[in-house]
């Protein structure tokens, strides 16, 4: 046999291990999708029930809200193997920008802003653009 010939065996092994990572990615990418999306819902819920609803309860249920959100954001995350070429940058500018929005949302609105509907409700929607844009970028990105 010629360096150049293929062995069936071979070339069945190696299509098989490429169906399963194909397999394994997919997971991950619709799992960290559904994590981004979790993300960002609990973020706008969390932060309208942080800065409209005068009540440590309300605190404590949005702050669990957004908490229970990123847990599975940051697993995925660190645990996803099989990933696209751009998916590090990605998830690191996306969770750097939802930090700094939704610190300076609470920072801001705390301090100026206590039950102003209108700036709670732009804040929570403009906190929720990050992981919208991850699973975007996300879409082009696996085309």
């Amino acid at each position: 046999m010629s360096p150049y010939e293929i062995n069936p065996q071979d070339a069945a092994i190696t299509l098989a291990e490429t169906d399963r990572l194909a397999a394994k990615m997919s997971k991950d990418v619709y799992a960290m999708r559904a994590a981004m999306a979790s993300l960002a819902a609990a973020t706008a819920f969390g932060l309208i029930l942080i800065g409209l609803v005068p009540s440590i309860g309300a605190i404590i249920a949005g702050t669990a809200a957004i908490v229970a959100a990123s847990i599975p954001v940051s697993l995925v995350g660190a645990t996803a193997r099989a990933r696209d070429r751009a998916f590090s940058r990605r998830y690191l500018l996306t969770i750097g920008f939802w930090g700094l929005l939704f610190a300076g949302a609470i920072l801001i609105g705390m301090y100026l802003f206590q039950q102003v509907p209108g700036f709670w409700i732009p804040a929570a929607i403009l906190c929720a653009i990050p992981p919208v844009a991850f699973i975007i970028t996300g879409n082009r990105a696996t085309r």
